[in-house]
């Protein structure tokens, strides 16, 4: 798994600028006037505690058990949280394009694959940072009194809200993106060591 990981950060570093430039002037050209002028600060909160809200609530139906094991794992090493939800990040980023540049060679439609690709990462990274809000707001109410998952979703989503409002885009996504990694650091830290296990099983038949 991890021999894979690296082949392939390996094969994306080449294309890294070129693809960069294609993910940031069209996408973020387009979408960064519309968030910093279009949108008040306000209308910016309500949008993220909804996306926040609707994709932990998401979580929370499907896979309520990673929440509490996330929290567990951030209890048991808090320390590293941010360091490993950083990494998950990366890890994230480099498969998005790792598979967006893989698609732009195989297909005459590279570009709308890319996009596709693009989309679809995006998609896997907001899940990713509400699932870290989620994480964040159940922490608090774990520390406070008795853990409950859907008032830490409340929490979470309140405090992304809270972020856009009081920062400026840029500001508001590089503090939501360092609040997520806390919340997901414990998530990979379970996911990290557990893939190195099975690789150091397998490693050693």
């Amino acid at each position: 798994m991890w021999s894979m990981s690296f082949d392939a950060a390996a094969s994306v570093a080449p294309s890294l600028p070129r693809l960069a430039a294609t993910i940031w002037n069209p996408v973020v050209g387009q979408l960064a006037p519309g968030v910093s002028t279009e949108l008040s600060r306000p209308l910016r909160g309500l949008g993220s505690f909804v996306l926040v809200l609707v994709a932990g609530a998401l979580v929370l139906r499907l896979r309520q058990s990673y929440v509490d094991e996330s929290v567990n794992a951030i209890l048991d090493s808090p320390a590293t949280a941010v360091l490993y939800g950083i990494a998950g990040y990366m890890i994230v980023g480099i498969v998005g394009l790792y598979g967006a540049t893989t698609l732009a060679r195989l297909s005459v439609a590279g570009g709308v694959f890319v996009r596709i690709a693009i989309l679809v990462s995006s998609a896997f990274v907001l899940v990713l940072t509400s699932f870290g809000f989620l994480v964040v707001g159940t922490l608090v109410t774990d520390t406070l009194s008795n853990r409950q998952p859907v008032l830490g979703l409340l929490i979470g989503a309140s405090l992304s809200a809270v972020l856009w409002v009081l920062f400026s885009p840029a500001g508001s996504i590089v503090s939501s993106l360092a609040i997520a990694a806390f919340g997901i650091g414990g998530a990979a830290r379970l996911w990290i060591h557990s893939e190195r296990t099975v690789e150091t099983e397998l490693g050693g038949r």
